[in-house]
């Protein structure tokens, strides 16, 4: 089972379009740690069940999906919670 990840940040490229790191703060039974990874390295830790990415909104979890793109590229839509971020 997943745990679940709050993102506190993200970056993206110039254009805006793409996502390129997500960070946070993650807790655990020994507290709270702050991480960060490469879209790539989120994508790979959800596709494994190993880490799930929320974006609280209004004391609301809204939780980041893996898109793939018509060419087969995955990628995490920077148009989604993550935009609350930005």
């Amino acid at each position: 089972m997943a745990a679940p990840a709050q993102v506190t940040w993200a970056k993206v490229a110039e254009n805006g379009a793409q996502l390129l790191a997500i960070g946070g703060v993650r807790k655990s039974f020994f507290g709270k740690s702050q991480w960060r990874l490469s879209t790539e390295e989120a994508i790979a830790m959800i596709e494994q069940d190993e880490w799930r990415f929320f974006v609280e909104i209004d004391d609301e979890k809204e939780w980041l999906d893996v898109l793939e793109e018509p060419d087969g590229t995955k990628t995490i839509s920077a148009d989604g919670p993550v935009r609350n971020l930005l």
